[in-house]
């Protein structure tokens, strides 16, 4: 009968049992179909209460480790269930603080929309579209309702010039796909979302790594790289960058476009936090269409189960382009874009983007009283942060510490090109992993004290 040691355990007992349970796996002390100690069984053995075991397992069944079967008993799984990383949610317990994971927020309104739009979409026919084969570049209907949306947002174009998309993401490696050869070199922001680099990885190209301001790259830095290699792609998010929040006012734009086109770079625009701002700059797209790829959609700005982006580019790439979004797919998910062309026509999108900015520049005021005293950028609209630590924190040191204490923050390692110096800062996810602004208000207070504190060294191992 396998009973765990937690002599050296710290912290509620439940856990320890669960991370006695997942070390077991780990270490195939337990293998896959083992069947563990009845529930009183372990209790007895460890001088627990029932309670706290029958907590644990079924935690441990709710991560995928165990599966109980009545009037059987509780087993180890046949599948292990993928190791997330240290600073992503695997719980759902209450003290928890999530600042990790960027989302909008949500309400029960965006439920109630959701909601009739399926029924609507039931009714008046749209469920026989999504039943059946589409063509790749997305739908007639959808995509002139995506081009009207881009237009609103700064975008001309038509419909012939534009591919539905599951996103953003999808968008952006749809571009990367179509316009790069695998030893290429893409320059980008110095630090950067971590799709940019894993498409990167899987492309087998390289990325050059620019240097930055708040105001986005530096257009000297640009400069400077073309004329020491051969620059195939910019990729550039004007618009809050992850993770730096940088935003890149109209005039840097046009001259980075024009540093573009003099040493024949192509653009990919990641414009997927632009429709959140008011009277935002121009797209990049607007200096340079013969050779702007521009990605956006309706995750970061509606919600992140709409996933429908819209992918812009020129005239003659665009067969070039249907047919890398063929291969990773066939075409976008036709419910979603069916439910966004709906939303577009009947003010819905305008009604749900004016609610998030509301939301988002409410968490911004919150946050620039809880965290005024430090170095922290942010912006009005944005639905992340970047948190400068004191000198007495590392990065690793203060995510580590921050865990321990039920706070949830993004280290900057992820978002590194190459070897790059690590900066010693964390990025703040202001959207709804905190549930309500109290939530929010209080988890920035339990981040600002751990900031005051002076941490312990760090030990080392021999």
């Amino acid at each position: 009968m396998w009973i765990p040691d937690l002599s050296n355990s710290v912290g509620p007992r439940y856990k320890a049992i669960i991370d006695a349970v997942d070390g077991a796996i780990a270490s195939k002390s337990l293998q896959p179909g083992d069947r563990l100690p009845t529930q009183r069984q372990l209790a007895e053995k460890l001088g627990v209460s029932v309670q706290t075991v029958a907590r644990a397992y079924a935690e441990a069944e709710r991560k995928g480790l165990l599966s109980g079967e009545v009037g059987r008993g509780t087993f180890v799984q046949y599948f292990r269930p993928e190791r997330r990383a240290r600073y992503v949610a695997d719980s759902e317990e209450p003290n928890i603080r999530d600042f990790s994971n960027i989302v909008p927020v949500l309400s029960e309104t965006h439920i109630e929309e959701l909601r009739e739009a399926m029924v609507a979409s039931a009714k008046d026919g749209a469920i026989q579209r999504m039943l059946e084969y589409r063509p790749s570049q997305g739908i007639v209907q959808h995509r002139e309702a995506g081009a009207a949306w881009l237009e609103r947002n700064g975008v001309q174009g038509s419909a012939d010039g534009l591919i539905v998309t599951n996103g953003a993401a999808h968008a952006i490696w749809t571009a990367m796909a179509s316009i790069t050869e695998p030893g290429d070199v893409v320059a980008t922001e110095a630090l950067v979302d971590t799709s940019i680099t894993i498409n990167a990885s899987i492309l087998k190209i390289r990325l050059r790594g620019l240097a930055i301001d708040q105001s986005g790259i530096i257009p000297e830095s640009f400069e400077e790289a073309c004329g020491q290699e051969s620059i195939k792609v910019l990729c550039v998010t004007p618009c809050y960058s992850v993770p730096t929040v940088s935003f890149m006012e109209e005039a840097r734009r046009e001259r980075i476009a024009e540093i573009a086109r003099r040493h024949d770079v192509a653009i990919i625009e990641d414009d997927v936090f632009g429709p959140l701002i008011p009277n935002r700059p121009k797209p990049m797209l607007c200096f340079a269409p013969e050779r702007t790829y521009y990605a956006t959609s309706f995750t970061k700005c509606v919600m992140p189960a709409l996933r429908t982006g819209f992918l812009a580019g020129p005239i003659p790439a665009i067969p070039r382009l249907i047919s890398r979004a063929r291969a990773t797919g066939c075409s976008a998910n036709t419910w979603t874009a069916d439910v966004a062309a709906r939303w577009l026509q009947d003010g819905t999108i305008d009604r749900l983007v004016e609610w998030q900015r509301h939301k988002l520049k409410t968490r911004y005021e919150i946050l620039n009283h809880i965290l005024g005293a430090f170095r922290c950028e942010a912006e009005p609209y944005a639905m992340h942060a970047w948190l400068t630590l004191p000198e007495h924190w590392r990065s690793t040191h203060f995510v580590d510490h921050a865990r321990s204490l039920g706070l949830l923050v993004s280290p900057p390692d992820p978002f590194i090109i190459g070897r790059a110096v690590e900066p010693h800062a964390v990025r703040l996810a202001l959207g709804d992993t905190n549930r309500n602004d109290q939530n929010f208000k209080e988890g920035l207070e339990r981040i600002a004290a751990l900031l005051q504190e002076h941490p312990d060294p760090m030990g080392t191992s021999y």
